[in-house]
């Protein structure tokens, strides 16, 4: 992989569990859900359009692999490295605009969409000194 071209790809990374998965919590390395509505005709139109959709996970690769496989999923690479790409499409993530002080806010802010809502992760964060 030492000498690929990332720039001429135009890899889209995207997230399995909670986003290609159902997903409400780990449940074990082997427990996965079932395809969210609309994944694998995302998955299609990236390919479609010239994009090189990339699976990337905490999970074993292969198992994954499997999965997509077993749910009619096109054959696309899955990986637990995080490549260069053109976004990454994940439940867990928080946009960094360049402002650590709005971080704070975003981070108190945040959820997951499949978490109840009255249990913050951010809840603790303790304020910046501005």
């Amino acid at each position: 992989m030492k000498n690929r071209e990332w720039h001429k790809e135009k890899i889209v990374s995207i997230d399995f569990d909670g986003v290609l998965s159902q997903y409400n919590g780990w449940k074990g390395e082997d427990i996965t859900g079932k395809p969210i509505i609309g994944a694998k005709d995302f998955i299609l139109r990236l390919i479609e359009s010239g994009y090189k959709p990339v699976v990337f996970t905490t999970r074993n690769p292969e198992l994954i692999s499997s999965w997509l496989n077993e749910f009619g999923f096109p054959d696309i690479e899955v990986t637990n490295t995080k490549y260069p790409s053109l976004v990454y499409i994940d439940d867990r993530c928080v946009k960094f605009d360049g402002d650590f002080s709005k971080l704070d806010s975003d981070l108190k802010d945040y959820d997951v969409y499949w978490r109840k809502k009255d249990n913050r992760i951010f809840d603790s964060l303790k304020d910046s000194k501005k």
